[in-house]
């Protein structure tokens, strides 16, 4: 019952996410969106564009988020996300939680992520601008986790990829680091 209720609230929260994005069309016919991913609606947006990538491609996109560095636990490419924390299901399904955001493909040189693995705000906070590069998602493969202790369980994790215009680190202090619906 409980996940009937989860599963009934994100799909009318992707409804009215799809149902916003069409009335942000402007009246000659433009379809150039701009998306603000902010603290009310950062985790509604990211679970709609997991399902719906094409309708965001073309848009510009801004958002909050701390930076994260993965490294794919099979072929040891190393990857640097911009992200936030949710709950385990979007993304990866390795633990309690996740991280659900980007790949980053920046020109410039992206701070170095600070305290990820700790479980509070104090991150490498940054602001970017920027758009999808394409709706294809990228798989990055990382260890399970149970009981909080590593295991040899590889599972995957699954990114866009973001071409990233502007990039600037902010102070963090206020915002969500763990975002959910």
């Amino acid at each position: 019952m409980k996940q009937a209720i989860r599963k009934a609230v994100l799909f009318l929260s992707l409804l009215a996410a799809s149902l916003g994005a069409l009335a942000g069309c402007s009246p000659d016919g433009n379809t150039q969106k701009t998306y603000s991913l902010n603290e009310s609606n950062f985790f509604l947006v990211m679970s709609n564009m997991l399902y719906f990538p094409e309708q965001y491609l073309g848009a510009s996109i801004d958002l909050d988020c701390f930076v994260y560095e993965i490294e794919d636990a099979v072929t040891g490419e190393k990857y640097a996300c911009g992200v936030r924390k949710c709950s385990s299901g979007y993304g990866c399904t390795c633990g309690n939680d996740t991280v659900i955001g980007f790949i980053l493909d920046y020109d410039g040189e992206i701070p170095a992520a600070r305290n990820q693995s700790e479980d509070n705000g104090d991150k490498t906070w940054i602001h970017i601008e920027g758009s999808l590069e394409s709706a294809e998602k990228e798989y990055v493969n990382v260890y399970a986790y149970s009981d909080g202790e590593q295991t040899e369980t590889v599972e995957q994790i699954y990114f866009y990829r973001f071409r990233v215009r502007a990039l600037e680190e902010i102070d963090g202090t206020g915002l969500k680091y763990y975002v959910t619906n």
